[in-house]
């Protein structure tokens, strides 16, 4: 069985924190919102993905530093 892959939930969640910081910082146009929403909208369904996984309910294992 797969492990809860915890460093991709923190890369996605680093994705979406940057994309709002982009959007506050960035965005002069619909054309440009409408491009990062697409991408956020790319990250939640990652995020969705793995809650849906049939072994989402695991714990993650540490395992020389390594987190898996």
């Amino acid at each position: 069985m797969t492990q809860f892959d915890v460093g991709l939930v923190h890369r996605l969640a680093d994705q979406m924190e940057g994309l709002a910081l982009d959007i506050k910082k960035h965005v002069n146009s619909p054309y440009e919102l409408n491009e990062d929403v697409k991408r956020m909208t790319s990250i939640l369904n990652s995020f969705q993905t793995i809650t849906q996984a049939s072994n989402s309910g695991t714990n993650p294992i540490a395992k020389e530093n390594d987190v898996r």
